[in-house]
């Protein structure tokens, strides 16, 4: 009988960023196909001066464009993507028009900055950039430059000279590809993907250097475009996905919070009544939080239609207090029902009999984030009696993993 000591398999886009051999069995953690708008609801968007993105539902893409002087325009998820130790986290951009511009720089990444304009401070991440001169791959950590690679030094610059004998153009539609592991260190593998192959162009890695190579592996995917002089720029934003190579286990911590005996006084069959609210703490925003389920129990004898909304305007004091242990903060309806609620984006509604506390569960891809200013999202549970005088009380339970 032979006996195999030991199978290996050479360093390749066939193995993920911890060396596993690398199959088709991911879990997609976020899927930005612009095919009727430029996703509002996901993505943040940040125009400075007389900057533009402009969404073409023909060619499924937003275009950001640039004409002035200190024009910018950002585009950025307002979640982030939790990252598992110990899984190699998968990303894939696509898009055109990455080649050099006078005075414009381009970059496609994963990585968030500071949240105050022009958001060109405190880069956390990494991303392709364009300077107006040469292609670079960057890596920051909370401000401090970690790898600043040109197109030349790459492993493989795509300009033919390189071991795959390929050259791209990167005026024309590109597949960028990268995996990383962060366990506080690790590697980073940039690619390009061509006829059905990753072509690996550049590794970063980061087990000899001083500290982590990025403060916070969850960070938002994101594009911008930027001008220092005269002329003009553009490049075209198409779809992106974030994967973990690997199942998401349901990690993290289940806290909950509710109204304790103190009841919203919900009298008017006219009226919204916020009931609790819920967003991150803006130190934490890097933490995934899943809204497990909610109760609402209307303790006299009315039934409700009970509602959650995205980022509605609640009237009144309406004051969001931070969770002990917690990443996120929670405000509570005022006992005499002065904080009513309008507008925002209903994410789901449901209609309630009279003493009925059943838990309601709540599932869906749009989560807590954080716009590109440092504007929270707010989720809100409301309650609209459907007779008069009523008084209700509510629960939330959450899992929240950073």
């Amino acid at each position: 009988m032979t006996y195999f000591k030991k199978i290996s398999y050479e360093n390749s886009p066939n193995l993920d960023a911890f060396g596993r051999l690398r199959v088709s069995q991911v879990t997609t953690q976020f899927d930005a196909k612009q095919l009727h708008d430029a996703l509002p609801l996901f993505i943040d968007e940040a125009t400075i001066g007389t900057g533009l993105a402009t969404h073409d539902p023909t060619l499924a893409q937003s275009r950001i464009s640039t004409s002035a002087t200190s024009d910018a325009v950002i585009l950025q998820t307002k979640q982030r993507f939790n990252y598992q130790s110990g899984k190699s986290q998968l990303l894939f951009w696509t898009f055109n028009n990455m080649q050099a511009q006078t005075n414009i720089t381009k970059r496609v990444g994963y990585f968030s900055s500071s949240t105050s304009t022009p958001f060109n401070t405190s880069f956390d991440g990494f991303f392709l950039e364009n300077d107006g001169t040469d292609l670079r791959f960057k890596v920051y950590r909370s401000g401090t430059l970690i790898d600043n690679v040109a197109q030349s030094s790459w492993d493989d610059p795509v300009d033919g000279t390189g071991s795959s004998g390929i050259t791209h153009d990167f005026t024309d539609n590109t597949i960028l590809v990268v995996d990383f592991e962060w366990l506080g260190v690790g590697q980073i593998t940039v690619g390009i993907v061509k006829d059905r192959t990753i072509i690996p162009i550049l590794a970063l890695d980061h087990t000899d250097i001083d500290g982590v190579y990025m403060s916070s592996p969850n960070q938002p995917m994101r594009w911008e475009i930027r001008q220092s002089g005269a002329g003009s720029g553009a490049m075209d934003v198409i779809c992106s996905s974030v994967n973990s190579e690997g199942s998401i286990n349901k990690l993290g911590k289940i806290l909950s919070e509710n109204l304790g005996t103190t009841h919203v006084n919900a009298n008017s069959t006219a009226t919204k009544y916020a009931l609790l609210g819920i967003r991150l703490q803006t130190a934490k925003v890097d933490t995934l939080i899943d809204l497990i389920n909610f109760s609402v129990l209307a303790t006299t004898n009315d039934n409700q239609l009970v509602e959650v909304w995205l980022n509605p305007t609640v009237a009144g004091t309406f004051t969001y207090n931070s969770v002990t242990n917690s990443s996120v903060q929670v405000a509570k309806g005022a006992s005499g029902g002065t904080n009513t609620v309008t507008g925002g984006t209903l994410l789901y509604s449901k209609y309630i009999t009279a003493q009925d506390a059943t838990p309601i569960d709540l599932e869906n891809a749009i989560r807590l984030g954080m716009a590109i200013d440092g504007t929270l999202d707010e989720i809100v549970i409301s309650t609209n009696p459907l007779t008069s005088n009523s008084d209700v009380l509510a629960s939330m339970d959450w899992r929240e993993l950073t």
